[in-house]
């Protein structure tokens, strides 16, 4: 699964841990850079690409809106889409960005959701998807772990990466660890199994922690993301005929609600 990377320029600690949390928990395929003056957001430009940019309006040294510009000299970064922070959303000041090619910004206060509805307008993944996702009610994961295993709920599945749902009654380091996952689907595919999946954790996002052991908590309810690196040729079959089971039955459903 590729993730989208995004760079949160802000001077304030408060509000860059903000607009992180609201990331993470709305988004389950992104990675967060953080950077704290425009001179750090620079270097960054040039190290590395990402697929959005959040940037604040107002920096003790220079603004968002010179920061734009520079960023538009830099190769690696010149096209990424620039969401400015601001607090005012006066005609003046909307018109004052657009003037100097900010075409994406929010208005201060804004929630989680606007968010993420903001990121996946600028940065849809579903237009550079290699392979689409399906999502099957009753598919189950069980994931190895040191000689032991542990069941988890499907959320979806691609060719590229697997997400679950997991409440976990195992050591997190051996979560954190585990490699291999077989694929159970549920009664109308047959129970097929996806048997030997050789993966790669991605991300974890944390729901819920189990306090007993209060102040050393662990992780108790999570989402999981794996990348799958390997698939042997029969699996791969076998997915791709559930792919095309799942996508006759969804044009069945939309044909019954146009009836």
């Amino acid at each position: 699964m590729r993730m989208r990377k995004i760079l949160i320029v802000h001077e304030t600690r408060i509000l860059r841990t903000l607009l992180k949390t609201y990331l993470i928990s709305e988004l389950n395929d992104v990675v967060v850079i953080e950077a704290l003056t425009a001179a750090e957001a620079l270097e960054n430009f040039k190290e590395q690409k990402f697929e959005a940019i959040l940037c604040g309006m107002q920096f003790k040294k220079t603004d968002g809106v010179h920061i734009f510009k520079e960023l538009r000299k830099e190769e690696t970064n010149k096209d990424t889409p620039f969401i400015i922070i601001t607090s005012t959303g006066s005609k003046e000041n909307i018109a004052h960005l657009k003037e100097n090619g900010i075409q994406h910004y929010l208005i201060s206060p804004f929630t989680a959701i606007e968010l993420r509805e903001k990121i996946n307008t600028v940065c849809d993944p579903r237009q550079w998807r290699t392979h689409d996702r399906i999502s099957i009610p009753g598919a189950k994961a069980v994931i190895s772990m040191n000689n032991d295993t542990i069941e988890a709920d499907v959320i979806n599945m691609s060719l590229e990466g697997i997400l679950c749902d997991i409440t976990c009654t195992k050591s997190y380091n051996d979560l954190l660890n585990s490699t291999h996952i077989t694929v159970i689907f549920p009664p109308q595919f047959e129970n097929t199994k996806i048997k030997i999946l050789w993966c790669k954790l991605l991300r974890v996002n944390v729901f819920s922690w189990n306090e007993v052991y209060f102040p050393k908590c662990t992780p108790e309810h999570m989402r999981v993301v794996w990348q799958i690196v390997k698939m042997s040729d029969e699996d791969n079959q076998k997915f791709q005929e559930i792919c095309k089971k799942v996508e006759k039955e969804n044009k069945n459903i939309e044909a019954v609600k146009k009836q």
